[in-house]
């Protein structure tokens, strides 16, 4: 059995989710703790995960390197989420980003390449991004323990694919291969 720590604020925190390290781990829980009888001074609560608990994140940033403020941006992401038979391996869980706004969960094929796998594909339009400004988004993805204990393999690379896009008949002008990384 594992231990995670976490931070108590005194006269209380009620700021959801809260985010537990354990070394560079960490995991977004949401916590609820209600008191049904007297009060409870000096409560504490001790949260634990089970060690077969796997997570796994990806973390993006995006960087205004020219002369001129940007906008209309759109981040793409292909990720491989399902395998043999649609099984789930990977799932995104959570979306941590400010100034950005995500949506557009599904699973799909080609055209985006993910191999042999389906994707879980994600497009996040930036805010505004001023000259040197910055915008970083964090990926919480979950990876589903069933999927392995079933598989005949001993290793999977995992290849996710991200790319830069703006609308309609705007222009992007970027040096060639920056707009598109596999991760």
């Amino acid at each position: 059995q594992s231990h995670l720590g976490g931070r108590n604020h005194p006269g209380g925190c009620r700021q959801s989710p809260h985010i537990l390290r354990k070394g560079r781990r960490k995991v977004v829980v949401d916590v609820v703790l209600e008191n049904k009888k007297e009060n409870a001074y000096n409560a504490s609560l001790l949260l634990c995960f089970s060690s077969n608990l796997y997570f796994s994140s990806l973390v993006l940033q995006v960087q205004n390197l020219g002369c001129y403020p940007v906008r209309n941006l759109t981040l793409h992401m292909a990720l491989p989420a399902l395998g043999y038979r649609r099984a789930a391996f990977l799932s995104v869980t959570q979306i941590l980003a400010n100034n950005v706004m995500c949506d557009s969960v599904f699973y799909s094929r080609p055209p985006q390449d993910c191999g042999n796998t389906w994707c879980q594909e994600l497009s996040c339009r930036l805010g505004r991004l001023d000259r040197g400004g910055e915008v970083s988004i964090h990926v919480l993805r979950t990876i589903h323990n069933d999927f392995f204990r079933g598989a005949k393999f001993r290793s999977m690379r995992v290849i996710s694919t991200v790319w830069l896009g703006v609308p309609g008949d705007s222009v992007l002008v970027l040096e060639e291969g920056a707009h598109r990384r596999e991760v």
